[in-house]
């Protein structure tokens, strides 16, 4: 469990120590603004209204019953020569029972000789779309749930595959579940909006009791709960910032008024404001010359929120990422010293879009919002 933020920031930011975690005082969660069998016939009988001058002998289908006798309308053949049959002879109505032919098949299935039929499925999936808001598509991750240990390449073969951003593989091991989480080209130490829609998956599509979830990852053990309102909360673990110099970023960004390192693999810069962020125009290329998996582009406020990011990943196999739930793990150690608060709503400006809440702790940061499931089906791998 988390303990909550008292608002102390604002006074002296510097001097400020964030709370420990504890199970005895987590605050308010944060909030965002009758089948029927058919006969082979249709109806009771078939009325042919028609005199045959020409009848092909039917095959027989075992004790047929009641063949009577009655002359119409003429239908001739002109399919070519006939076997030299009555004429004279004609159809009202013919009853083939529904037992006679469910006979045949019985006995066609029995010459078979079919012992069973394999009805086996593979790993489930589920395609899930996390962070999303009221306009705000959120980033389409796929959970899939292991029956079965699998090598390395079959996991990134399956990634690649499936071709979304991030695919997270689960897998229950004792009390916890094993969480791992690949790209289309590469597996990552950490994917927040991955671990969201996991979450999802399991308290939504597979209805796993439970009010905490904890998850065995390459960067530790993480925590995740269900939040009020539809919110859904993780806790990753915080990074700590660094101010860098500018020309670490070789221009790339444009003008930018701050740098900084945050954790060993991300870097963070702010531009100006919200215009400049969605008009920024990067060059993958050049961007991958930068030496961080991740950089962060931010700015100070948005529409309806206190900060604004976008976030590319060239190095990871993403020019741009659609919503990025780990970047909270820097933007809100950013935003307390800046503005000293430790709770901070984030929208990120991708061509989906996508709506996030943070809560810095001393170690975590709990980062909440909302997920569906867009199809779920089955991986036959």
């Amino acid at each position: 469990m988390l303990v909550e933020v008292e608002p102390v920031f604002a006074s002296n930011v510097g001097d400020q120590r964030l709370p420990r975690f504890s199970s005895s005082t987590r605050g308010d969660p944060l909030r965002a603004g009758q089948r029927g069998e058919r006969s082979v016939h249709g109806e009771p009988f078939l009325q042919l209204d028609v005199e045959i001058n020409t009848v092909i002998a039917a095959p027989e289908f075992g004790q047929d019953q009641h063949i009577g006798i009655k002359t119409d309308d003429v239908l001739e053949d002109t399919s070519g020569a006939t076997p030299s049959v009555d004429s004279s002879v004609k159809v009202e109505r013919r009853d083939t029972h529904y037992k006679t032919l469910r006979g045949c098949i019985l006995a066609v299935w029995q010459a078979l000789e079919v012992d069973s039929v394999n009805v086996a499925f593979g790993h489930r999936l589920w395609w899930v779309d996390a962070f999303i808001g009221e306009a705000e598509r959120g980033n389409p991750a796929v959970v899939v749930l292991l029956e079965r240990a699998m090598q390395d390449h079959e996991l990134q073969q399956i990634a690649f595959e499936l071709g979304v951003s991030e695919t997270a593989f689960v897998r229950r091991v004792g009390d916890q579940w094993s969480l791992r989480w690949f790209t289309p080209t590469v597996e990552v130490d950490l994917c927040g909006h991955a671990t969201l829609a996991t979450l999802h998956v399991l308290l939504t599509e597979l209805g796993v009791p439970g009010g905490e979830f904890y998850f065995q990852t390459r960067s530790g053990i993480l925590s995740g709960r269900r939040l009020s309102d539809g919110l859904l909360a993780v806790d990753l673990p915080r990074s700590f910032i660094e101010p860098l110099d500018a020309s670490v970023l070789n221009d790339t960004l444009g003008p930018v008024s701050e740098v900084y390192q945050a954790g060993p693999q991300s870097v963070l810069a702010v531009v100006e404001d919200y215009d400049a962020l969605c008009g920024l125009s990067v060059d993958p290329m050049s961007l991958f010359l930068v030496p961080s998996s991740m950089v962060i582009a931010a700015c100070h406020g948005g529409p309806g929120v206190d900060v604004s990011i976008r976030v590319f990943a060239p190095r990871l196999g993403l020019a741009e990422d659609h919503v990025t739930g780990s970047a909270m793990c820097a933007v809100a150690h950013w935003w307390v010293e800046k503005v000293g608060s430790p709770t901070v709503s984030v929208r990120q400006a991708s061509t989906r879009g996508g709506v996030m809440f943070a809560r810095l702790f001393e170690r975590n940061v709990e980062v909440a919002g909302m997920a569906r499931t867009f199809f779920g089906g089955d991986l036959r791998a």
